[in-house]
């Protein structure tokens, strides 16, 4: 199974436990965490997409895409906080909280993956490099 797909997976399963608990509680608000949700999977994607382009296209600034992406992010969910009306949720701030938090621990272990499978590529290419020259 590939790293993207897992994460990915891990993600549904974030949703799924959380909206159970909400369902569980008889909270309400299905309307708005399930907006919030749409909103917090298609940025999810979007940075695993972006952070998946960079490590094929420049492979050294994975570590520089996931802070700027962090950053949009969280402009983003700030911006549209308003328009998601989360503010009429008891409790909105723990709400908002735990499913953001867990995306970013997701994206974040997506991006060191990345990291360290690129600094893995580079041992081994420098490895070669040393080898063809002392030939």
């Amino acid at each position: 199974m590939k790293p993207t797909t897992l994460y990915i997976i891990l993600f549904f399963v974030m949703i799924a436990v959380h909206f159970g608990l909400w369902e569980w509680l008889k909270i309400g608000f299905d309307l708005v965490f399930f907006r919030y949700y749409i909103f917090l999977t298609l940025l999810f994607v979007m940075v695993i997409t972006v952070l998946s382009i960079i490590k094929n296209q420049f492979p050294q600034y994975i570590g520089f895409g996931f802070l700027g992406l962090v950053m949009v992010k969280m402009a983003a969910l700030f911006i549209a906080m308003g328009q998601l009306e989360l503010s009429t949720v008891p409790n909105y701030k723990l709400h908002f909280a735990i499913p953001y938090l867990v995306s970013l621990i997701l994206e974040t272990l997506f991006a060191v993956k990345l990291i360290q499978f690129q600094d893995a590529s580079a041992a081994e290419k420098d490895e070669k490099n040393q080898e063809t020259t002392s030939l």
